[in-house]
């Protein structure tokens, strides 16, 4: 009798001893595929992240919105003497030139791209003016009084038209350019990223 107590105990020791083995193996290859999944998902996010690095410095300078303006530039003065103003030597203009300014993000090899959990944070610079232009071809010219002691040069065309483009760029400051900007920026820059990666694509700012 007692060897058959002997026999089943030593076969229960034994079936217990196999289950353990098999369970050390079974969580021995349960950490081993969530340590490789794991390396596999950072390897996966690095790979995400050097990729829409990579696309955002190929895109460089991104303009994400223009403002169109038809303006008058206005310019009269005489010779002077010491602060004195010499007698008949006054002229004077009115232009009209169309312009556009630009705004957008001049150096998109300058945003900061992480991860944050399951999202991919892309943080911009701030976006600014990138241009203001005149269009020669728009020039109209309503009022003239040119001077033959004192006449109207191409110089004073230029100093005419920086001032005006001083000018555009304050205007279209103050209708709101760098807002509607920031906000095209937003929506371009998601739409250019999405099918780079699985992560969901959030836009933040410097």
């Amino acid at each position: 009798m007692k060897d058959v107590f002997k026999g089943v105990a030593i076969k229960i020791l034994s079936i217990i001893v196999i289950i353990a083995i098999l369970g050390g193996v079974a969580y021995g290859g349960y950490r081993y595929m969530k340590t490789k999944a794991e390396a596999n998902k950072g390897h996966e996010t690095v790979n995400n992240i050097e990729v829409i690095k990579e696309k955002l410095a190929s895109t460089a300078e991104l303009n994400t919105y223009s403002y169109l303006c038809t303006d008058v530039i206005t310019r009269a003065d005489s010779k002077t003497f010491k602060n004195w103003k010499i007698p008949f030597t006054e002229k004077s203009f009115i232009v009209q030139y169309d312009g556009t300014v630009k705004a957008g993000i001049p150096d998109l090899t300058k945003a900061q791209v992480t991860e944050e959990g399951e999202k991919i944070v892309v943080k911009l610079p701030e976006v600014e003016i990138t241009s203001a232009e005149i269009d020669n071809d728009s020039f109209e010219k309503l009022d003239e009084s040119n001077n033959i002691f004192n006449p109207i040069t191409v110089e004073d065309l230029n100093d005419a038209q920086k001032d005006l483009k001083e000018k555009m760029i304050a205007q279209a400051i103050n209708k709101g350019i760098l807002d509607e900007a920031k906000a095209n920026a937003e929506t371009i820059i998601v739409g250019m990223l999405n099918g780079t990666t699985d992560n969901d694509i959030v836009i933040d700012w410097q």
